[in-house]
């Protein structure tokens, strides 16, 4: 009879311990919106957590010559190479001129075997491609654009933050009373809405007296800027200023105002933190220029978030980096002449 009860025993003391181990095993594997905090806002740490931890890093993002987006990949390249990772099979840069290109080059990056991609997308129809990141078990880092749909983390500057700080400033400076052309650039995704949205809805919020009037732009570029910038103009008699969402755009704009000899224009904004804009905010006169900026470096926070990750280090899942307002009195302190952007 002892022998039996022993027996016995020591069959629930196995069941036990099977049974804690198959709870613990289900709740590291949860990755559900509705699991705890600590998978649903930053990545476990532990071993690799990727299907290539012996693979290169990844860098996504669309090719530019000039402008914020140059600056992203001269700051990623410079970031691999101070973390001493050799092109190839250190990491992979590629560039692309539309979402097409970019979908592909994500499918070329999965089958090259990447430990990580770390992708800013041209918007968010890139999104099914981003999914077969995860679906790969491939950590995906998110830069600047969102997609629709899940990724590891995700890295961007406070897009609402600058449509909510440049409100404030221009309605403050404008009385509360007024109209203002408020620029739209769709092509950008996620970065356009969240701005303007925001922007807004502060104005609705705290000056509802002000007008707004929409207009769009094909992309962040002077040329566009300029293009768009003509023809508000033309349909409107008086504007007392202009919300602008890129820097590059408000260079282009700058130029529509001069060309059409408009004096009725006293505020402008920008976005991005480009040199060439700092230096026309510290020249400005007539026209009062300020942006609201964060910088394209921060893409080696992305790229170090990838390498973490591989390295099984718990990483948050959202960093959001809030933006800095620069006005003529303070651009001194962020003019740089060794600056590629």
């Amino acid at each position: 009879m002892k022998k039996l009860l022993c027996a016995m025993l020591a069959a629930v003391m196995v069941t036990m311990s099977l049974a804690s181990c198959s709870n613990n095993g289900g709740s590291s594997s949860d990755t559900s919106p509705s699991s705890d905090s600590q998978s649903s806002e930053s990545t476990p740490e532990g071993d690799a957590t990727t299907a290539n931890p012996d693979g290169p890093i990844a860098i996504v993002v669309p090719a530019a010559e000039h402008g914020w987006m140059a600056g992203i990949a001269y700051f990623a390249e410079q970031k691999c190479k101070e973390m001493g990772l050799e092109e190839g099979s250190g990491y992979k840069l590629v560039t692309s001129a539309n979402v097409n290109e970019q979908a592909n080059q994500i499918e070329e990056m999965i089958d090259f075997g990447a430990s990580a991609i770390v992708l800013l997308p041209h918007t968010d129809e890139v999104s099914v491609a981003a999914q077969k990141i995860m679906d790969a078990n491939i950590p995906l880092i998110v830069f600047d654009r969102k997609v629709t749909g899940d990724y590891t983390a995700y890295f961007a500057g406070d897009n609402p933050g600058i449509g909510t700080e440049s409100a404030k400033l221009m309605g403050e400076k404008l009385g509360g009373e007024g109209t203002i052309a408020v620029l739209n650039v769709p092509s950008s995704g996620s970065v356009s809405t969240e701005r303007v949205d925001a922007f807004k809805a502060e104005m609705e919020k705290s000056y509802p007296n002000i007008t707004l009037v929409d207009f769009t732009a094909d992309d962040f570029t002077q040329q566009s800027g300029l293009k768009t910038a003509t023809d508000v103009l033309v349909a409107n008699e008086k504007l007392d200023a202009i919300f602008s969402i890129d820097d590059e755009s408000s260079l282009g704009i700058l130029q529509a105002i001069s060309d059409a000899g408009r004096t009725d224009i006293k505020y402008l904004s920008g976005a991005g933190g480009s040199q060439t804009y700092f230096q026309k905010i510290k020249e400005s006169g007539d026209i009062e220029l300020f942006t609201a900026t964060y910088s394209p470096s921060m893409i080696k926070d992305a790229i170090q978030a990838a390498k973490d990750i591989v390295d099984g280090k718990e990483v948050a899942k959202d960093n959001i980096i809030p933006p800095t307002i620069v006005t003529k009195d303070n651009v001194d302190t962020v003019l740089d002449a060794n600056s590629p952007y």
